[in-house]
């Protein structure tokens, strides 16, 4: 049994040994490693004493072998400069029993020397924890060191170019937005010399803005803001800010651009577009208001004119008459051409864009233009078609009259064609005469305001030179031009196009012939608060044989109808009236009283688009100041004829 115990303890033992050799093969192994790394590592390691002499050392890329150097100083093995100035750092570390580190040149106050990168460290006893020596270490960083006097050389002399360039350029520390870098615009711009220490992102009400931006990689590009220097000049600056490092920090360049005086300009253009709007549309709001009262007089002069034709005997006083006559309608044409162009450039005319028939606009033309036409010895022709196009009818009709009226103006003989035909998924629109056309050169000008050719002599027969300036303006409300081809002599050429409607879907235009009749007997009521305009109309029907019921007010024209128990074969009715009365209001009030849709047509200055939707909507025709005999006469006669 104390064999067998003996043997076991030999056993143990020997395992003991086993292991204890494998640890020490493993430590052995483990330095063996160790060093091979150090012989890859271009660091040097020592330990030295307290009296600086070295203990342990491993320094083979400076060439020094261990067994040389143990046991002496680096004053044994070194130069005298660099030996002292290593003696300095490891004395006080010693002294302090803090660690240092420090890069150095081997050779003091070469710029060609080696750089060294020294650390030293204290060793401290085991169980007292007294600092017995010292431990150090040390790496070649000249290359290092190299690139880096290269990058600040370049960063210098980029920091150079910066405070040169009058663009300001700020780098900031990305964490803090404190300044890491600014140039002298920028200096100057945010006074930064005074307050170099502030979040500058803050300072201009944008560090949110950056923060989320920058945060996700996305640069900001001249994103424009306002910035108030301290004396409370308000600037409107852009700037442009991305992410880059500098001096090793993640940090943010910012360059800033300078655009008040054009944010100024454009302050000052944007107030004077809006002071010349407005005086356009006080213009607007003044001919609009202004209309109604110039129109008057003028309206009420038509009128007494055509009453005074039958009281004026003699060729001459005819002729002085006649002459009278003339005039008015050129002043007439010529109030109506201001406004219509005054209303077009204030855009002030709204389209009623819907399927519209060509052949019923023509027909309207037709009536209106054939005996101008037939009194002037010319042939007008106007081509029966079946197309349909997109468009504001109001609109075409006002464009096709003022081309007929200049085709008629300016044809001496022959004839004038008015026509259309498609084009693709558009109508072309045309008029054409046999007229004294136009010169190529001539052509551009054609559509200027008051600008006419062949008429020096400024003959208002032949015109105000309103006409294609309306046309023009009309055609561009429109989306589309006016084309002209003319030549000298031989006649003119004039054309629009809109957008073709299927005729199919399109609701279908029935027209019909009415024998008119006459307006002999007929009793015609007429509201208006105008006494001149009263008197002319009053006398004007009854030379046509009509018995005039005139009226100013709605009141009025009920206890007259009453009294003479009469129901009128016709109203005519003045749409601006005293007190805020309107004639269509008039109209609706006595239809209603009545019983009966009586025939009614409404007067007024103002044509707009607006006003004459309205006026349709309760079945009432539109007449526009002032209106010349013959045209109420016609007007009167369509109303009463079935």
């Amino acid at each position: 049994m104390g064999d067998d115990s003996h043997l076991k303890r030999i056993e143990d033992l020997e395992d003991e040994v086993q292991r204890l050799k494998a640890e020490l093969n493993k430590s052995h192994l483990s330095e063996q490693r160790f060093l091979d790394a150090l012989k890859l590592s271009p660091m040097a390691l020592c330990h030295h004493d307290r009296d600086l002499r070295y203990t342990w050392l491993y320094n083979g890329h400076m060439g020094f072998v261990q067994d040389e150097v143990i046991g002496k100083t680096d004053w044994d093995i070194l130069g005298q400069d660099l030996a002292d100035r290593m003696g300095v750092i490891k004395r006080r570390v010693l002294e302090t029993g803090v660690g240092e580190r420090v890069e150095m040149p081997t050779v003091s106050g070469d710029e060609t020397s080696e750089y060294f990168d020294l650390v030293v460290e204290p060793l401290r006893a085991e169980g007292t924890g007294e600092v017995v020596g010292l431990s150090c270490s040390g790496i070649d960083v000249t290359e290092d060191r190299r690139r880096r006097e290269a990058y600040k050389a370049s960063e210098e002399n980029l920091k150079f170019i910066f405070n040169a360039s009058l663009m300001p350029i700020v780098v900031t520390h990305q964490e803090t937005g404190q300044p890491l870098f600014y140039n002298k615009a920028a200096e100057d711009l945010f006074d930064l010399g005074a307050v170099a220490d502030i979040n500058f992102f803050q300072k201009l009400a944008l560090n949110d803005l950056l923060t989320k931006g920058l945060d996700h990689d996305h640069p900001l590009q001249d994103h424009m803001f306002e910035y108030c220097r301290g004396e409370g000049t308000k600037l409107y600056l852009t700037i442009s800010a991305t992410c880059i490092f500098y001096d090793g920090e993640a940090a943010v360049l910012s360059t800033f651009h300078d655009l008040t005086r054009e944010a100024v300009y454009q302050q000052q253009l944007e107030k004077a577009k809006e002071q010349a709007e407005l005086a356009n549309q006080a213009k607007s709001q003044f001919l609009a208001s202004a209309s109604h009262d110039l129109r008057q007089p003028l309206h009420a002069m038509g009128l007494l004119l055509s009453v005074l034709s039958d009281y004026v005997e003699g060729e001459q006083g005819h002729k002085v008459l006649d002459h009278i006559t003339t005039s008015l309608e050129s002043m007439n044409e010529l109030f109506a051409g201001i406004l219509d162009i005054s209303k077009l450039d204030a855009n002030a005319v709204q389209l009623n864009i819907r399927p519209v028939s060509v052949q019923k606009i023509f027909s309207k033309l037709k009536t209106d233009f054939v005996p101008h036409a037939k009194d002037q010895g010319l042939g007008i022709t106007f081509v029966d078609t079946t197309l349909f196009v997109k468009s504001d009818p109001l609109q075409i009709e006002r464009i096709l009259r003022n081309l007929i009226s200049n085709a008629l103006r300016y044809t001496l003989e022959g004839r004038i064609l008015v026509g259309c035909r498609r084009r693709g998924e558009n109508v072309e629109f045309c008029v054409l005469d046999t007229g004294v056309g136009i010169a190529e050169e001539d052509i551009p000008f054609i559509f200027q305001e008051f600008r006419q050719l062949d008429n020096p002599e400024r003959d208002r027969r032949k015109g105000m030179g309103l006409g294609l300036a309306i046309c023009e303006r009309l055609a561009n409300l429109l989306h589309t031009t006016v084309q002209v081809q003319s030549e000298k002599g031989r006649g003119s050429y004039f054309s629009f196009v809109q957008p073709l409607r299927d005729a199919e879907i399109a609701p279908k235009v029935i027209e019909t012939v009415r024998e008119l009749k006459s307006l002999q007997g007929c009793h015609i009521l007429f509201v208006e608060d105008v006494l001149d305009v009263q008197t002319a109309t009053e006398y004007l029907l009854e030379s046509w044989g009509c018995t005039p019921i005139i009226v100013p007010t709605l009141q009025a024209a009920q206890a007259s109808l009453r009294q003479s128990r009469i129901i009128p074969d016709a109203i005519i009715a003045d749409y601006r009236l005293r007190d805020g009365e309107n004639g269509a209001d008039v109209v609706q009030s006595l239809r209603e009283e009545f019983g009966r849709d009586i025939p009614a047509a409404i007067v007024s200055g103002n044509a707009s688009p607006e006003l004459l939707a309205s006026m349709r909507a309760k079945g009432l025709d539109l007449l526009r100041k002032p209106i010349m005999s013959m045209s109420l006469y016609r007007k009167i006669q369509l109303l009463i004829s079935p």
